[in-house]
C-alpha cells in the first residue's frame, strides 16, 4: 500500500530516487544509496523532503564541488549549500523545481554506519556490505543527558529573566524557543517513548493537556 501511495500521489519522488540510483551506478566511488527521514517510517506526503544517504568507500570524501555537481546532474536543480550550520559539512541541502522539492544529500563513508542513529532504507548498493553491516550492528538514537540539562537549566532561566527585566523581548522569546527545542520537546518525546527530535511532530501525539501546556510556552511580544 505504501508503494502504491507513493506512485499515485508522489510519482515525482520515485522519479528522483531512480535518477539518483542511476547516477550512483555510474560512479565507481559510490557503494550505495539509502533513504533516511520520513521514508523510513512510511510517512512521506506532498510536503516531505527527501533525505538521501550516498555511501562511499572508506577514506573517499566528496569535495563540495563534486557534491554540487552530483545534485546538478539530476536536473531541475535550483540552489544548494553545505550543512556546516548543523555540523555536517558533507551534507548538501538543495532545492529542486518542477515541482519544488527539498532534497538533502548526505555523503558518507561506509565505516560511519558502524555507529548510527537509525537504519536508512537501502534502495541500491553494489554489494551486500551495507546489508551485512546492518546485521552486525545496532543503531542507537541519542537520548538527552538529564544531568547536562539540570546543570544548565536554572542558569539559563535566570539569564533569560534578566533579558526580560530589560524589556529585551526578542532575545527572551528566542531563548524560550531554545528551551522548547532543546529541553521541553525532547523530554516530551521521552515521556511518550519516542525518539527525541526537538519539537518535531509533538502536535500529533501529545495528549490534550500536555499540548495545552506546551502552547503556553509560546510567548507574545509583551511583558504581561
Amino acid at each position: 500500500l505504501y508503494a502504491i501511495a507513493i506512485l499515485k500521489y508522489m510519482k515525482h519522488f520515485e522519479q528522483i530516487i531512480q535518477r539518483v540510483i542511476e547516477k550512483a551506478k555510474n560512479d565507481e566511488n559510490i557503494l550505495g544509496v539509502a533513504m533516511a527521514g520520513s521514508y523510513i517510517t512510511h510517512q512521506l506526503d506532498k510536503f516531505s523532503d527527501l533525505d538521501f544517504v550516498i555511501i562511499t568507500e572508506n577514506d573517499y570524501l566528496f569535495p563540495k564541488s563534486k557534491m554540487v555537481s552530483f545534485a546538478e546532474s539530476l536536473g531541475n536543480y535550483v540552489a544548494g549549500f553545505t550543512g556546516e550550520h548543523v555540523g555536517e559539512k558533507t551534507l548538501l541541502i538543495c532545492l529542486f523545481e518542477n515541482p519544488l522539492t527539498h532534497i538533502d544529500f548526505k555523503f558518507t563513508e561506509i565505516k560511519n554506519f558502524i555507529s548510527r542513529i537509525e537504519n536508512p532504507f537501502i534502495v541500491y548498493e553494489k554489494s551486500d556490505r551495507l546489508v551485512n553491516l546492518y546485521k552486525e550492528t545496532v543503531p542507537v538514537w541519542p537520548k538527552p543527558d538529564l544531568q547536562w540539562i539540570e546543570d544548565r537549566f536554572w542558569v539559563w532561566v535566570h539569564y533569560s529573566a534578566t533579558k526580560l527585566g530589560r524589556n529585551e523581548f526578542f532575545e527572551t522569546i528566542d531563548f524560550i524557543s531554545f528551551l522548547r527545542l532543546n529541553v521541553i520537546g525532547p523530554l516530551y518525546h521521552l515521556k511518550y517513548n519516542k525518539d527525541p527530535r526537538g519539537v518535531r511532530k509533538l502536535e500529533f501525539f501529545l495528549d490534550p493537556n500536555d499540548l495545552n501546556l506546551l502552547k503556553k510556552t509560546i510567548p507574545n511580544y509583551s511583558y504581561d
